[in-house]
């Protein structure tokens, strides 16, 4: 089972990132079924997972989120998915999404669409992710895309890592992870296991 999903103290960086079995974040293999969901609109994710995934939302003060993932369409999509399900308590995570407060890192200029609730951050990585923690006003949860995951693991930015690994195989793609996270001193808090097959650990600095 899930634990309350809070996400820490005042001005702490959580980073949630869905990953396979095998580590990656995204697949080159075609017709590699790793990711349970993709985020469409069947969703197979157990109740407790679903419970546990809105309560990381409820307990955000802001979303970080790089300009490419921003471009590609993820405030709309959850914008559209929360219009599709009114009033449904396991969709408030998309209500949320919505309704928080954004910062969009860029390096490349605005992203081709202005969104409410959204600021753009330009600048060095480390000072743009402090404003960024400033703005919310209290936890900031980031979803990536895998770029900005990357460089936050490398430079010890993220306070916090949420990892959900999906019970299937990517074979080859994108990854998040180096060497370099050995230095940082992630330690795992808490290891929860889903009816659906996903498994999520909690890693804290310090």
């Amino acid at each position: 089972m899930g634990d309350t999903g809070d996400t820490g103290g005042t001005g702490r960086l959580v980073v949630a990132v869905q990953v396979s079995a095998d580590g990656f974040v995204s697949s080159e293999v075609p017709g590699a079924d790793w990711q349970l969901w993709d985020w469409g609109p069947d969703w197979p994710w157990s109740a407790d997972l679903r419970s546990s995934f809105n309560a990381l939302l409820a307990g955000a003060s802001g979303i970080l989120l790089s300009r490419p993932m921003a471009d590609e369409g993820y405030l709309g999509h959850w914008e559209r998915m929360a219009a599709l399900h009114p009033g449904d308590g396991d969709w408030d995570f998309a209500r949320a999404i919505g309704a928080l407060p954004k910062s969009v890192l860029s390096r490349a200029g605005r992203p081709r669409r202005r969104w409410p609730r959204t600021e753009v951050l330009t600048g060095e990585l480390a000072r743009t992710v402090a404003r960024a923690k400033e703005a919310a006003g209290g936890p900031l949860l980031c979803f990536g895309g895998a770029g900005l995951v990357s460089s936050l693991l490398r430079e010890g930015l993220a306070e916090e890592l949420r990892l959900f690994v999906n019970p299937g195989f990517a074979g080859a793609g994108a990854r998040v992870f180096g060497p370099w996270l050995v230095e940082h001193g992630l330690r795992l808090d808490t290891v929860s296991a889903y009816d659906c097959g996903v498994v999520e650990s909690r890693w804290s600095q310090g």
